[in-house]
């Protein structure tokens, strides 16, 4: 077997610990040929220092302001010299061999451009993080395997709609029209770089072989939910406006606006001010930068090498209705819980 090299990134802000035991677990892994890259964002809490003294192999790039998790990973990536990216969570620990299946993958499946590891829940080893997310006619997703026991059908192989950005490996040549988009700071940045992989003729797969660990929302468990819930629907919607074909745009983005206007009037009937406020400001964000973001969309519809057709014989499941009031109720429900935890924080 050749060993392409693999340049994993990771990126840390303000969580020391998390990073330690990251790098940890990745000083044990058996693949031989791989560099590993911490973007700090400015941290304030001696990460840098601690990790120069603990791992002086690792290569550390210091951004002066905090670029979040986007920019972060895109500095890397340009400053990377693998043939493969790794984008790693810091509040992940991996197995000694979860890297050999992707690369294996990658010699397996010639089209193959982003693979995704299987995810256990850190705190909760019998139960998995996420599977697979495949798209919706509505513009959302649907999430397969999230907080559920493993089983067989989940030890298989399987083609994706988008993989998960806590542990993800890309070719590096998907990467030609840029990484991830700099307008997206955080949240569904790997969703809008799949479904481009896909649209420029990649597929995108989970691999159940490889295995790691995610401690779920460690990264995030500074940020206020309404900044969350903000950046999640404005980056969704940027990403439906740029990657699909005409046709599908002119069906998937009015369901989806309308979709977002709902849930927006529901978070306001039920209390949750903030949670309606910032779906508002995200719609509003997409109509000042539209003409930014059709100019994307030009790029990626002239890169264009399979139709929405034959991408979404694959990657579209349409879920029951129950789905979607369960999804509603879960946001709702994490809304104020994570609201409450942040002003107890602060």
């Amino acid at each position: 077997m050749t060993y392409p090299k693999v340049s994993i990134i990771i990126v840390n802000f303000n969580k020391k610990q998390l990073t330690l035991d990251c790098l940890k677990s990745l000083s044990k892994i058996t693949y031989p040929n791989f560099e590993v890259i911490v973007i700090d964002n400015n941290s304030q809490d001696e990460s840098v220092s601690t990790i120069s003294q603990k791992y002086p192999k690792v290569k550390q790039i210091i951004n002066p302001t905090n670029l979040g998790y986007v920019g972060g990973n895109n500095v890397g990536i340009n400053t990377a010299n693998g043939d493969y990216f790794l984008i790693l969570n810091n509040d992940t620990k991996v197995t000694p061999s979860f890297i050999e299946p992707l690369i294996k993958d990658f010699k397996k499946y010639p089209d193959l451009g982003i693979v995704q590891s299987k995810m256990l829940i850190m705190d909760k080893p019998t139960l998995l993080d996420n599977v697979a997310s495949y798209l919706t006619s509505t513009g959302f997703l649907y999430h397969v395997g999230y907080l559920e026991k493993d089983k067989p059908e989940f030890k298989i192989y399987r083609e994706i709609f988008a993989a998960k950005g806590a542990c993800m490996l890309i070719r590096k040549e998907v990467l030609r029209l840029g990484a991830f988009d700099d307008e997206f700071w955080c949240y569904f940045e790997e969703t809008d770089l799949c479904w481009r992989a896909w649209v420029m003729g990649y597929t995108v797969g989970f691999e159940p072989r490889s295995i790691i660990y995610h401690k779920m929302g460690a990264t995030s468990s500074n940020l206020k939910s309404a900044f969350v819930h903000y950046h999640s629907f404005k980056n969704r919607i940027r990403t439906i406006i740029k990657n699909p074909t005409n046709s599908t745009l002119a069906c998937m983005l009015p369901i989806h606006l309308a979709g977002c206007l709902a849930l927006s009037f529901y978070f306001l009937v039920s209390g949750q001010i903030k949670g309606a406020g910032a779906i508002v400001r995200a719609v509003f964000w997409n109509l000042k930068n539209l003409d930014a973001t059709l100019l994307l969309r030009s790029k990626v519809q002239k890169a264009r090498r399979a139709s929405d057709k034959e991408i979404f014989s694959v990657t579209l499941k349409n879920p029951s209705l129950s789905f979607y009031f369960r999804h509603l109720s879960l946001v709702k429900q994490n809304l104020s819980q994570s609201e409450n935890q942040y002003d107890r924080k602060t």
